[in-house]
Order: C-alpha cells, then structure tokens, then sequence
C-alpha cells in the first residue's frame, strides 16, 4: 500500500470541513436510488458530496464497471448521502468495445471469422444502426490472447480476422469504423485488413503474396479493388511510436509477440518497406506519423487507403460517456487501474482523468491493484492519493482473486477516514 502524505493532505483536509459543514445541516433520512450511471440520494444537493468514479479495469481480475460499483459499495457504507456518479473507463486496449458498447447501447454482431493463424473462430464487433458506426477490437480476431506461447510469430500472425468484421460492418453500411488497436499479435501494418476488403499484394515478379508481416518486404505493388468502400476510420491508439525504427512498431513491440532478434531486424525492414510502397503508390507519407507503430503498423495501412483519424482510446471513451458534463461541481474525482506506474504518465485513463479534474480543480485520488510509483510519478499524476491491493500483508495473487471485495474495503477505509465527520 502507498499512500501520498505531503501538503497535498491539506487540500483533503479543507474538503473533509466542508463536507463536515454540510453534514451538520442536515438529518434526512437518506434513501440510495440506483440509475444508470449514478447513485442519487433523495436529499438536497448541498448536503452531499458529489463524487464521480472513473476507473479502467482492473485486468485479469475486474472489468471497469465492476471497478466502479465496487469502490462505490465502499463509500455507500460509509456515508449513503454521497452522491456517487459512475463513468467506467478504458484506453484503446482490450474492453474498449465493451465500454464503449455501455456508452452508446450498441447491439453486439457476431461472425465467423479467423484468428491470427487463419483458424476459423467465431468473435463479434459493436454495432449501432442509427448512426451506422461499427465498434472493432483487434483483439478479439488478431489479438495475442488467441495464441499458445510457442504459437506466437509476427511473421506469420495476421489481421486478415479483425479485416473480415470491419468488411461485415462495411456490409451493413457502416459509414464510420471505430477499430481499438490494445492486444494484437501481428506486425502486418494492416495487409491482413486490406487483404479482407479486397486488395492484393504482388511480388516483383507479379505473383501474389499472403498479407503477413513477413512479407512486407517482398511487396512491390498494391492492387486495391474496383471500388474502395467510402468508410471513415477512427482508431484507438494510446502510444506514439512511428512506422519503424529503433521508436517503431517492430523493435518496441514485436519482441512481445514473439519475435527473436532476427525477425525483429526482418519486420523493421518490411515496414520501412512497406511505407515506401505507399508514398509511391498514394502519396500518403506514414513514416514519422506518430501512432503508426501502434499494433503493428495497422494505422499506416489503412492510412494509404481510407480517411483515418487517430485518437486516443480514452478520448473517445470520454467523448460517449458525456463525463465532461458531469465535472461541474463535482467535489472528488476517484479512478483507477490494475497498475499504476511510469506507463500511466503516457496518455492511460488515471493520467487523462487527473487531467481533466485539474481542470476544475477537483482532488484526485486513485486505487490501484500494483502501485510501482514514485513521489515524482504521483506528482506528475496530479494525485491526492493513491492506495493499491497488493501489500505487505496481501500478494498479488490474492489480490486478483479477492479484488472487489478488497477494493471496497479500501474504498470504505479511504473515505472514513479523509471524510468523517470529524477533523483528525
């Protein structure tokens, strides 16, 4: 457990008075209403704190709507006039379709498809018929959680899956695709999409080659097909890598997926490659784009081809939940994720929500399955306060086995103790 004790502490210490304040103005009898997306209590607004909890999930463990009511349980106990309003996050990784799917009451389309070793299986996407928007996770089709340990080799692994349900949406009429690159298995820069929605891939001598991440080197020609569909693109990228490069998709990321030194020097190639091609063929440039190195070069694929529009999984995660309209008034800000260490400084939902209650200058204070952070970590997150599951008396493995009902215990230890109705 960490917890953050400086002068920070004040800044609790003049809210816990003014909640302090509030309570003696009042014995209502308090009567917790369970909605959609907060808890109200049936008293008036100035007698309560209003508390928004914003949290990812908790991997392997909690989803981040299991997060959020847990740690809401946790203050329910506490004091049940809190107002407690919930928003569960997620960045652009895997569960991105399923939040997103909360936000905008998509309806879940399921397929045939194949995995990253063209292996039949069947997965599904999101899909929203008023505004013909499809919602794709690349790793429920091309994602390293469908591969053995000794399966995984960017050299053979394929998008074509992930391809196969974005040509499905396309199908349907999807004007708009919204694609979650987190936890895929393939360095293909996007062949394996391409290759679903009609376009080849030739070699110097004119034959056909398998979209693979092993092949990009030897790709001299891109035949797209007689009509490319008139669809925007959205992806979700949560890192800034380039194309290739010591910075780019296949020195950063490939050894992950199972790429030894060699296959690492092959791949980094084929993209520089393959990014060549591009500019030649479209006179799209994706080389320094910064996202492109995300899972694999997918972005820079789609890039030569389509309109593409790379944001941040949070920001669209914020954008359809309307969080923003709640933030007025709003007297502590609480989320979360399974580890919070020097990675959540690079654009993960504890930064981006620390951002947005600095904002408004609302105190932040975050729970954490694994804290590995630093006075200047914590300082850098804007936090007030930061406790995680895993202690010296409880280990990891614990942790991820009990974490709801250790997660509302801290949530109820956290808020009796910084907002009783007493001054420590």
């Amino acid at each position: 457990m960490k917890k953050r004790i400086n002068t920070r502490n004040i800044r609790f210490r003049i809210l816990h008075f003014i909640y302090f304040v509030k309570r003696q103005t009042s014995n209502v009898n308090i009567t917790p209403q369970r909605s959609r997306f907060t808890f109200h209590v049936s008293i008036p607004a100035f007698t309560s704190m209003k508390i928004i909890i914003a949290p990812d999930k908790f991997k392997g463990s909690l989803t981040s709507l299991q997060v959020c009511q847990a740690i809401a349980d946790g203050i329910k106990q506490a004091d049940g006039s809190a107002r407690l309003f919930l928003f569960p996050m997620a960045d652009g990784g895997d569960g991105f379709a399923a939040v997103m799917k909360y936000y905008l009451q998509t309806n879940s389309v399921n397929c045939l498809t194949l995995d990253p070793l063209k292996r039949k299986i069947k997965a599904s996407y999101e899909w929203n018929t008023k505004t013909q928007t499809a919602i794709v996770e690349m790793a429920i089709a091309s994602g390293l959680v469908l591969l053995k340990q000794e399966e995984r080799d960017p050299l053979k692994t394929s998008t074509y899956g992930t391809g196969l349900l974005i040509n499905d949406a396309i199908d349907k009429g999807a004007k708009k695709i919204i694609l979650g690159l987190g936890g895929s298995a393939t360095n293909d820069a996007g062949t394996g999409i391409l290759s679903a929605l009609g376009f080849q891939f030739k070699d110097s001598n004119n034959n056909s080659l398998k979209a693979c991440g092993e092949n990009l080197l030897q790709i001299e020609k891109i035949i797209a097909p007689p009509k490319i569909p008139d669809t925007k693109f959205e992806i979700a990228c949560d890192v800034q890598n380039v194309l290739y490069g010591p910075q780019g998709a296949a020195y950063v990321y490939a050894p992950q997926k199972g790429a030894n030194n060699d296959a690492v020097k092959l791949l980094d190639e084929g993209l520089n490659h393959f990014a060549e091609i591009l500019k030649r063929q479209t006179g799209q440039d994706v080389a320094k784009v910064e996202g492109t190195g995300a899972a694999g070069g997918v972005a820079a694929g789609l890039m030569g081809f389509f309109e593409v529009e790379l944001k941040k999984g949070i920001d669209l995660i914020i954008d359809a939940s309307a969080i923003k309209k709640e933030v007025e008034g709003t007297d502590l800000l609480i989320t979360g994720e399974g580890k919070i260490d020097a990675q959540t400084l690079e654009g993960k939902v504890v930064r981006r929500l620390s951002l947005l209650a600095a904002e408004h200058k609302i105190p932040v204070a975050a729970f954490c399955g694994v804290a590995d952070a630093g006075n200047s970590i914590i300082d850098q997150l804007g936090l007030e306060f930061i406790e995680s599951l895993v202690s010296s008396s409880i280990t990891k493995e614990e942790a991820m086995v009990n974490a709801g009902e250790l997660l509302t215990n801290k949530a109820n230890q956290f808020f009796k103790k910084h907002f009783s109705n007493r001054l420590d």
